[in-house]
């Protein structure tokens, strides 16, 4: 382009912008006479007096509300140090589930807790024991997998893993049963 030209624009429009905001104080500040919003209510009011009653029970009232895939422990007890998809994402994730490290306060512990896509559902056993590990006042199973403490349960129809390398087992299941 024509450096010529391209001054003109410029200077072209730099005019413009400071024309537009040299004018808007003196805009009149009445408000107009719009007859749609009059419009639009009348024709909502005379939707609104045809609407049909409700008989019987809601369908919403009697569904369960739907469960939370994400728990995370009180902020007085451990602060969340890694947050990412349980598909690998980080940053803004866009799953409804993730798995989040917490680190434990005092202790300095890591600790991850997820939704376990796609798992079997934790069932007590008919002979249960009274020493076994439950969480949430779910049966919880507990595993030790390369060196790593994982402690599994369901509730709702979803499962739950917690996982930490440095706490035992009876440990972990007293953080599992703090977790919102």
């Amino acid at each position: 382009m024509n450096s010529r030209l391209e001054a003109l624009l410029t200077a072209a429009t730099t005019a413009l912008a400071i024309a537009f905001f040299v004018s808007v104080p003196h805009w009149p500040k009445e408000p107009l006479n719009n007859p749609i919003p009059s419009f639009v209510s009348a024709a909502a009011q005379s939707v609104m007096s045809t609407k049909a009653p409700l008989l019987g029970p809601s369908l919403l009232a009697s569904l369960k509300p739907v469960p939370d895939l994400n728990l995370r422990l009180p902020d007085e007890l451990a602060v969340v140090t890694a947050r990412r998809g349980i598909n690998g994402e980080t940053g803004l994730i866009p799953t409804l589930a993730s798995i989040t490290t917490f680190r434990i306060l005092g202790t300095a512990d890591l600790v991850s807790v997820a939704m376990v896509e796609g798992a079997d559902p934790i069932r007590a056993t008919p002979a249960l024991p009274d020493s076994a590990i439950r969480v949430r006042g779910q049966y919880a199973v507990a595993s030790l997998d390369r060196g790593i403490t994982h402690i599994r349960w369901t509730e709702n129809g979803i499962t739950f893993d917690i996982a930490s390398r440095t706490v035992d087992v009876t440990r972990l299941a007293d953080i599992a049963n703090k977790l919102r």
